[in-house]
């Protein structure tokens, strides 16, 4: 009689694994994570045209390539979601080890493509960076051994988390690899911000920034360069910059309408370091917005979960990972409005590339994971597992 009254309860499904993941995710940022990936698939078909064009390829074959790529990479977002605890951990354990092998056998078997840095390793038709990997998996690893000694000996976890970066930052010095390093080290300062550190300790850090900040300067010319260009008051309208900025006047709001882009013809890494630009000229300032918007929704939403958390390693993970999309997107758009120097850094999921791509989706399904609501420690997983 009550439930012909009141109406039949509806039956939650409380032991589906499935439900109990979904309910434990940061919804609007794997969506707007998707968005990113869908808005990069769209802008590549306007901007790896020139690329198939010069190498004698169909108009839409990186296309094809890059959805294949967003495929993989929102797969492996949605599997490294689900994994427990312990598996993130090992994952990027193993991850980074495997890494920091493949970035000290660059210099034997990898090669440049003619752009005078050494950081791919091209297997026919897969091209590899071990260097886009090494960012999620070292967050997990620094994060690993700084939580681990946080309570019982900081001065150890201190030590080898700084015995690790200063092996990252030398394998990616001999590329050289400016951006990425700028990256690492940002992310491991952040890190030791979050939890502490000496002003002995803060000393002998910055003049190891200061150092490493001289090698570049002194013995890369190609380095050296783009510092000379950016604080020149005159832009070559030839040059990459000057392309650049001839494309976001052009495109306006509205832009010119897609298709109809022309320095994109000219404009070297069209496709990759530059493809904002390419998207301002054709689709107007309205989609530089838009991809706006979808990285600050991360950035509040995933902020938001991780001041409450109350997991050492979960927060320093998450905090990391965070502060790896956001600087990497900061830097690329900063350079296309000339605030920064070149540094070809890749825009996340939006630029074309395989490992670009990969390693972001990596890196936002481990990001999801650390911001995952938990109630019990015991209920780690979609699979099922601890």
């Amino acid at each position: 009689m009550t439930d012909i009254i009141h109406g039949s309860s509806r039956a939650v499904p409380v032991d589906n694994p499935f439900f109990r993941w979904w309910q434990s995710l940061d919804q609007w940022t794997l969506v707007a994570t998707l968005g990113l990936i869908v808005m990069g698939l769209l802008l590549s078909m306007a901007a790896s045209v020139p690329l198939a064009d010069s190498n004698g390829m169909p108009a839409f074959y990186y296309v094809n390539r890059q959805a294949i790529y967003g495929m993989i990479s929102f797969c492996v977002i949605i599997f490294l979601s689900t994994t427990s605890l312990s598996v993130l951990r090992r994952f990027g354990i193993i991850g980074f080890f495997l890494v920091v092998i493949a970035l000290a056998l660059l210099p034997f078997f990898g090669t440049d493509f003619g752009k005078g840095a050494v950081r791919w390793f091209s297997l026919n038709w897969l091209t590899i960076q071990p260097s886009e990997y090494l960012k999620p998996f070292f967050v997990v690893f620094i994060s690993w051994i700084v939580a681990g000694n946080i309570h019982s000996n900081s001065r150890v976890g201190l030590f080898l988390s700084f015995f690790s970066m200063a092996i990252c930052v030398f394998l990616l010095t001999m590329q050289p690899d400016l951006g990425q390093t700028v990256v690492l080290i940002g992310c491991w300062v952040l890190i030791h911000f979050i939890v502490g550190v000496s002003w002995l300790f803060s000393v002998v850090f910055f003049t190891f920034v200061a150092t490493v900040a001289f090698i570049f300067i002194q013995f890369s010319n190609h380095v050296a360069t783009r510092l000379k260009t950016f604080f020149s008051n005159v832009i070559e309208p030839t040059s990459q910059m000057g392309l650049v900025e001839q494309a976001i006047h052009s495109g306006g709001f509205l832009g010119v309408g897609a298709g109809n882009g022309k320095i994109k013809w000219s404009l070297p890494d069209a496709h990759t370091d530059f493809i904002i630009a390419v998207a301002i000229e054709e689709f107007g300032l309205i989609v530089f917005i838009i991809i706006l918007t979808l990285y600050v929704i991360i950035l509040l939403r995933t902020l938001s979960r991780l001041l409450i958390e109350r997991n050492p390693f979960l927060l320093l993970v998450g905090l990391g990972l965070l502060t790896i999309i956001q600087t990497q997107a900061l830097i690329n758009l900063g350079v296309a409005a000339r605030l920064l120097p070149t540094k070809g850094m890749t825009l996340p999921f939006i630029s074309y590339g395989g490992s670009s791509m990969v390693a972001m989706g990596i890196l936002m399904g481990l990001l999801l994971n650390a911001t995952r609501r938990r109630t019990s420690e015991n209920i780690d997983s979609f699979m099922g597992g601890t």
